[in-house]
């Protein structure tokens, strides 16, 4: 499976577990909802039924009071009432039609309301209203006052409706507080699945997260132990991967790298031991027979006793000719073998190595050199900073245009390098030969003015620069030239060994 598959995989776990959380939520906030929908049914049913017991009692007190005085204006209240009796029987037959419990005792409360209207109140306030016109009426208005409101018929049917209305209350409190319950149960639970759904979102995103951040940490830790090993000229590690994904594509890349490094290694190895062995024929079988023809030439030049100027000017050239070839032979040699040999790093005095190179320079007693007292100690090769100290300084002196001269040494300490100067008051250097005399073989003058194989200030730079620092000249015809390299504080071997450590 690709990698990037296992991560969109990761994702889309963790959305949908937040996706049922979300779920989880939405259906407890329903429940909470429908309690709380209950809740309020159940307080517009009690609320409605004590409206409607009022209106009862504006109908009875505005009958009791009419048949006591006999004044009509009781009878508003009476009327008003039935009024509102009939809209709030409306609102309670809607309320409670899904209740077929409730919904019973509301319409046998308004049967004994229209019964108590029919057969108690009104006819008495019909009786009562005639009264006055006869004493016939009077007499049938008291006996139906004493048969009806004396013994307490109107009264028994009315706390018969009370009764019931009662019961529908003592019903709906009940089930109110009953859902009250049920929708405290469905809030604390809607917290708790919330909370709980929620912590396992997170922990169950931290562990996926985890198990697939490790699964390629570790992957990516093999392959960093593979690429040190293969940085440290181990080229036959390998890593074996099968997951066939995105890494796997890279841990093969790394694979067929270390292969590819270790059969150019190989070659390289051949190639050097080649080159030692061409090295070791051309110093050997062109240096023997350019010792033979110098011999050969100095003892011609002993066995013929001649004083002919021209006759000792050409056997001085022919032996200066082969002198010269051997140094180049030298030189070419020196050149090769910078960088290929592993020189051990040992702490030096700059100071002292340049006081030696002085020492076995041996410059004229007209030339000064002024070396500071306070240079730095070094880690590194001694050998190759003590080489491009003697190619400076015998170069400032061979070329110098006056038999005497002032060769001043400085040195500036920067970041990670230090850096060294090396100015002399000779003839200069134009700034077209700047980059020119550092190749090989290139020199300023005429071998025949100044003899010189034109491989030492390539030596210089191809140490140096080996070493991780660069060189430059800064000079003008005729105003001095000052050589500026850089020399690191820290050698190049253990600048990577420190930062494979990291």
């Amino acid at each position: 499976m690709k990698l990037i598959t296992k991560i969109h995989l990761a994702i889309g776990f963790i959305l949908f577990t937040f996706c049922v959380v979300t779920i989880g939520y939405i259906k407890q906030t329903n429940e909470v909802k429908e309690n709380v929908e209950d809740v309020l049914y159940t307080s517009d049913v009690i609320k409605e039924s004590e409206t409607a017991q009022k209106m009862i009692l504006d109908m009875e007190t505005g009958l009791r009071g009419y048949l006591l005085t006999g004044n009509r204006n009781f009878l508003s209240p009476f009327f008003n009432g039935q009024k509102g009796f009939a809209r709030s029987f409306d609102r309670l037959d809607s309320l409670t039609a899904s209740v077929p419990q409730l919904n019973l005792l509301v319409q046998q409360v308004n049967k004994d309301v229209d019964v108590w209207l029919n057969s108690f109140a009104r006819p008495l306030v019909r009786s009562k209203s005639s009264a006055p016109n006869s004493p016939r009426h009077k007499a049938h208005y008291d006996s139906l006052f004493a048969a009806t409101a004396q013994i307490g018929s109107g009264k028994k049917i009315i706390d018969m409706s009370r009764q019931r209305f009662a019961q529908i209350q003592e019903v709906e409190e009940a089930s109110r507080k009953r859902r009250l319950a049920e929708m405290n149960s469905s809030l604390l639970n809607t917290n708790d699945i919330a909370i709980g759904l929620t912590l396992f979102a997170i922990v169950t995103g931290i562990i996926t997260a985890n198990l697939l951040g490790n699964t390629i940490r570790k992957r990516f830790i093999k392959m960093n132990a593979l690429a040190n090993s293969i940085a440290n000229g181990d080229y036959s590690a390998s890593l074996k991967d099968y997951r066939h994904d995105e890494i796997s594509t890279l841990t093969n890349s790394l694979n067929i790298m270390a292969s590819k490094l270790k059969e150019s290694f190989t070659h390289l190895t051949k190639v050097n031991q080649e080159l030692d062995q061409f090295a070791y024929v051309v110093s050997h079988d062109l240096k023997a027979p350019l010792r033979a023809i110098n011999n050969l030439a100095e003892w011609i030049a002993e066995d013929l006793e001649t004083q002919d100027p021209d006759i000792i000017h050409n056997i001085k050239i022919l032996r200066g000719r082969v002198q010269r070839m051997e140094n180049l032979i030298n030189g070419i040699l020196d050149y090769s073998k910078v960088g290929r040999k592993n020189l051990p790093q040992v702490p030096f005095s700059v100071r002292e190595v340049m006081q030696e190179t002085i020492e076995n320079l041996s410059p004229p007693a007209s030339f000064v050199f002024s070396v500071p007292q306070d240079l730095p100690t070094i880690v590194g090769e001694r050998t190759l900073f003590y080489q491009v100290c003697s190619n400076l300084f015998s170069n400032s002196v061979k070329y110098h245009h006056k038999t005497e001269g002032h060769i001043q040494i400085r040195c500036t300490e920067l970041e990670d390098f230090y850096q060294f100067e090396v100015q002399d008051d000779g003839p200069g250097i134009p700034k077209e030969f700047h980059t020119k005399v550092f190749g090989i073989f290139q020199t300023m003058e005429a071998r025949d003015v100044k003899e010189s194989t034109g491989v030492g200030l390539a030596i210089v730079k191809k140490i140096i620069e080996e070493k991780g620092g660069s060189i430059w000249i800064d000079s003008e015809r005729g105003e001095g030239s000052t050589f500026v390299f850089t020399w690191p504080k820290v050698p190049v071997t253990a600048t990577l060994k420190l930062q494979e450590h990291e």
